[in-house]
């Protein structure tokens, strides 16, 4: 049996996902949600079964900061990374707050900016400058070649 005698080949128009900033916007919603779910119960796990790190800290002073991490990196706003919180109890409203400026768009240009640091297809590769490539050495070496 013939392989197009045994499946049909169709004509569909695929719908197109969201783009690439709604996307982002999204993932930092879910982990801002995390973070409200950790502040009720501590512990709480990820996905993966860890632990959802702790994005609020204290200084030496015993000041609460809190950040908006976007992955493993703090988004940098106009006034730094990190905002003070007076308590604990605020932790809550400040991350309720900050997902509906997410969702109102009021971010929309530090998110996708966030979104764009340390991605991949950035065209650098081990460290290097765009377009520049080095040569590793493989199985025979450099022999010599920068």
């Amino acid at each position: 049996m013939a392989f197009l005698d045994k499946y049909k080949a169709v004509e569909v128009e695929r719908v197109a996902g969201h783009d690439a900033l709604e996307r982002a916007k999204h993932k930092l919603i879910n982990a801002i949600n995390g973070q409200i779910e950790n502040v009720k119960n501590p512990g709480q796990l990820n996905g993966r079964g860890k632990p959802i790190r702790d994005w609020s800290f204290r200084d030496d002073a015993g000041n609460l900061y809190t950040q908006i991490r976007f992955g493993t990196r703090p988004i940098e706003f106009l006034t730094g990374k990190s905002f003070a919180i007076a308590t604990p109890e605020d932790l809550i409203p400040f991350y309720t707050d900050f997902i509906q400026a997410v969702e109102s768009g009021e971010f929309d240009d530090i998110v996708d900016n966030a979104r764009k640091i340390g991605g991949r297809g950035h065209g650098r590769r081990h460290g290097g400058k765009p377009g520049e490539h080095k040569r590793r050495g493989g199985r025979h070496g450099n022999r010599g070649q920068p």
